[in-house]
Order: structure tokens, then C-alpha cells, then sequence
């Protein structure tokens, strides 16, 4: 029998509290009034925040929130908003952030002005990045890890789509090291190395991951 939804917001929150900043003090749940696709995002978020603490030996922290509110639309770093910072040895390295909208490499290619027109920023549903971005829209180049999640039945644009994030992310290149030592991976052949993963729910997924790793694309499925 698979889970209910009240169990898969049970252990979403299981998840998020234990990474919660002794700052933030609310008692609530991220996954209050969340619509199917937004439960899912963060239950994805909650799966990369697991692997990030017990395969990259991060220390995960929510800070930025009195309320642990995560951003639920695309815009610019805004740290009125929660986001979990990636510690090692007490030094803050990486920020983890939800619905962000990054400047394209086409934007930084034809050195696009601010504030950007609507086809210079892609909204990313996770996107790891360099710590301390005050605000703004990150650009391209200081990705790290972006992600894509789809509670939904898997369709061959979805991958179409991602292909084209991953062309305004970076130039396919030979392998290049990543930011990360093993997970999600160390190697890709992009340029900038940001990793760029696709979840969801429906097993069809998988079966596009084979051609997505020839451009450094990884297609996951992750059930909930």
C-alpha cells in the first residue's frame, strides 16, 4: 500500500525540522496548504538534502525564515524567504534555494542589461549556489546543482525542456569536475560543471536518462 498523502507530509517535515536553525522557532510544517506539485518539490528537496549530509558530509541548516517559509514562485534571491545552507567545518560553502530564476548564458552572451526581458531568466524549482548571494538574479555560471521535479506524467517535451536549461546553463565539453566529490556527481560534460537533474514520479523517466548523460543531464525517478 503506498502512502498517504498526511504520511508523505509526515516525513517531509521529519526531514526539514532536523535541519531546522535554532533561530526559527515555528512549530508549523513546511508542507502546510501545498499543492501536489509543490509536496513533491519538496519532497525532492528533502532527498537531496539527505544525500548532501550523508555523501558530501555537509551540515545542513534552515536559516533565513521565522516561519519555515519556503518560496513557492520564480524570482530573484530573496532572503526574506527560507533556503538551507551547506556547512563544512563551520564554514557556510553552498546555499540550497527553491522557484529561483537564474540569468541565462544567452543573457550573459549577448550582455543582456537589467532588469532582464522575459526570456533571459529560467525558473529552477531547487538550485544549489555559492553561498552569500545578498540578491538579485544568479547568473548561469554560479549554478551548481539545478533541479527539476515533475509529479506529473513524464512526456517527451519534459525532456525537451530540460535539454534547453541545460543549453542556457552551459557549452557541452568534455567531462569537467563538479562541485560535488560523489553525489549526485563529479564529473559532467558541461561548461560551467553544474549537475542538472530531472525527478519525477512516473517510472517513464528513467528510460530518457541514457540519452539526457550524453549532455550531462541525469533523469531520476524518485517516487513519493
Amino acid at each position: 500500500m503506498g502512502l498517504t498523502v498526511d504520511d508523505i507530509k509526515k516525513r517531509i517535515d521529519a526531514v526539514m525540522a532536523r535541519y531546522r536553525h535554532a533561530s526559527v522557532t515555528s512549530a508549523g510544517g513546511l508542507t502546510l496548504n501545498m499543492t501536489p506539485g509543490k509536496l513533491y518539490e519538496a519532497w525532492v528537496l528533502s532527498v537531496i538534502l539527505e544525500n548532501l549530509r550523508n555523501h558530501e558530509r555537509y551540515e545542513v541548516i534552515l536559516v533565513g525564515s521565522d516561519k519555515m517559509r519556503l518560496r513557492s514562485s520564480g524570482g530573484p534571491i530573496d532572503r526574506s524567504f527560507a533556503y538551507f545552507a551547506l556547512r563544512q567545518r563551520g564554514q557556510s560553502l553552498l546555499e540550497v534555494w527553491t522557484d529561483i530564476e537564474i540569468l541565462t548564458l544567452s543573457h550573459h552572451l549577448r550582455r543582456g542589461e537589467l532588469p532582464p526581458q522575459r526570456g533571459d531568466c529560467h525558473e529552477l524549482d531547487i538550485v544549489i549556489l555559492p553561498a552569500g548571494i545578498r540578491s538579485g538574479f544568479p547568473p548561469h555560471n554560479l549554478v551548481r546543482m539545478a533541479v527539476e521535479c515533475k509529479n506529473t506524467a513524464f512526456q517527451k517535451h519534459m525532456m525537451r525542456a530540460a535539454l534547453g536549461v541545460r543549453r542556457e546553463l552551459s557549452y557541452l565539453t568534455t567531462p569537467r569536475r563538479t562541485s560535488f566529490s560523489i553525489w549526485p556527481r563529479r564529473d559532467v560534460a558541461a561548461d560551467p560543471a553544474s549537475v542538472l537533474a530531472v525527478y519525477s514520479t512516473d517510472p517513464t523517466v528513467a528510460e530518457y536518462d541514457e540519452a539526457g548523460q550524453v549532455f550531462g543531464v541525469d533523469f531520476i525517478h524518485e517516487p513519493m
